[in-house]
């Protein structure tokens, strides 16, 4: 009986840390740099990953971005003030196992002779947020992103933020959404809404998580997708 509570152990430690890695932007003069990791620690990844990228100024027109491919990064150039930045990066497989996380497919797992806890192929996305506006007001017009309904720069400690979630355009619901890693999950409802309590003051992560089974996929058993809200409450 050892065997499987183990396995049941990884797979909600995985579930649970699959939050903790993301991308987020942050602004440096004209610059608006993407990161990926676990903030405050940003870690390498290929800058061709990021793929679409929308910007809005505070009146929700569209902000022409110049891009800056750097080794281990990338990052925008903006001749005007940008009042929300949407990514969306390539997709990948991703399997676990016993020993860990590898960037392969389900197939090539299992044809190593791993034994394979989990497979996906996963999608990223990220909104951040440098001002309340009507451009944060509504969808970007991304494929998963979370729309805060309030302004959340307003916000106190403990206050809590409604928002919406949006999946191919139209509300989600069942979707899991944490702030800031926390360990206290919630979910939307059938309006795609759900209120997450603001942390303390800093840099503010929404992060949402949904899942869908594949069907007769040999390569992954789900197409997972993460979407992240970033802010700063100064």
């Amino acid at each position: 009986m050892k065997k499987p509570i183990v396995i049941t152990f990884i797979i909600l430690l995985f579930a649970h840390t699959a939050f903790a890695h993301h991308f987020w932007i942050e602004k440096e003069g004209a610059l608006y740099n993407v990161f990926w990791g676990h903030y405050p620690e940003a870690g390498p990844y290929e800058p061709e990953r990021v793929k679409e990228v929308k910007a809005f100024d505070a009146k929700g027109k569209a902000v022409t971005l110049e891009r800056k491919n750097e080794k281990d990064k990338v990052c925008f150039l903006s001749k005007q003030e940008v009042s929300v930045i949407m990514i969306s990066s390539e997709g990948g497989f991703l399997v676990t196992t016993p020993e860990g996380k590898k960037r392969i497919t389900k197939r090539e797992a299992q044809k190593a002779g791993a034994q394979v806890i989990d497979s996906v192929y996963y999608s990223q996305y990220a909104k951040s947020l440098f001002g309340y506006s009507s451009a944060a007001k509504k969808p970007a017009g991304v494929n998963f992103e979370i729309v805060p309904l309030e302004n959340p720069f307003v916000l106190k400690h403990g206050e809590p933020l409604p928002l919406k979630v949006y999946f191919d355009g139209k509300p989600a619901d069942s979707v899991t959404v944490t702030i800031n890693n926390s360990k206290e999950t919630v979910k939307t409802d059938k309006e795609g809404t759900a209120h997450v309590k603001m942390s303390e003051k800093g840099r503010q992560f929404v992060v949402a998580k949904k899942r869908i089974p594949t069907q007769n996929n040999p390569d992954a058993d789900y197409l997972s997708f993460t979407t992240v809200l970033g802010f700063e409450l100064k």
